[in-house]
């Protein structure tokens, strides 16, 4: 799969294999997060699978991912949803559609994308991929932005930066 190289001013300016653009000297690129609620208003964070490239094992936002060249970013978010979670979702609903960041894992892989941050509510039963979540809970929001304040290291760096911005709701 390819993902869109960005310009410095968020214009894609072409393509590059996934597994070639996640280096030491990553380019720009464009991502998504999405913070995914229940029926009864409970946020799902998810733990990243041990074999995952970057932050292997750490505890993040529902799910990441990054959109196909030509594919609208709300599909690739239903997409991801799928096939991360197993899970159909509500329309997703962009809170942050700005953010970015850049971040240097332990292990030297460097993060750097143009990441809108979407929410959307569970249609059905979760089914996590293994490939990508090792674990998962259903949590409040108040108790993630504790933890996040509390333990910041025990989490993906996008989630402590895009909760220093917003503080997640359920879409409407």
């Amino acid at each position: 799969m390819d993902v869109i190289l960005l310009s410095e001013d968020g214009e894609p300016i072409g393509a590059c294999p996934k597994e070639l653009v996640h280096t030491e000297n990553t380019a720009l690129h464009q991502a998504f997060s999405c913070y995914l609620f229940n029926s009864q208003g409970q946020l799902l964070i998810t733990r990243r699978a041990l074999s995952k490239l970057t932050w292997p094992g750490v505890w993040t936002n529902s799910f990441c991912g990054h959109p196909m060249p030509e594919e609208p970013i709300e599909e690739a978010v239903r997409r991801h949803a799928a096939h991360e979670l197993g899970a159909r979702i509500s329309e997703p609903s962009v809170v942050l559609p700005d953010f970015a960041y850049r971040a240097v894992d332990a292990s030297g892989i460097v993060e750097n994308e143009r990441c809108p941050v979407f929410v959307a509510t569970l249609d059905n039963e979760l089914a996590p991929n293994p490939d990508e979540v090792m674990d998962y809970q259903w949590v409040k929001v108040q108790n993630l932005e504790t933890s996040v304040s509390q333990t910041p290291w025990a989490f993906s760096p996008w989630v402590v930066e895009q909760l220093a911005q917003f503080s997640p709701q359920p879409a409407h």
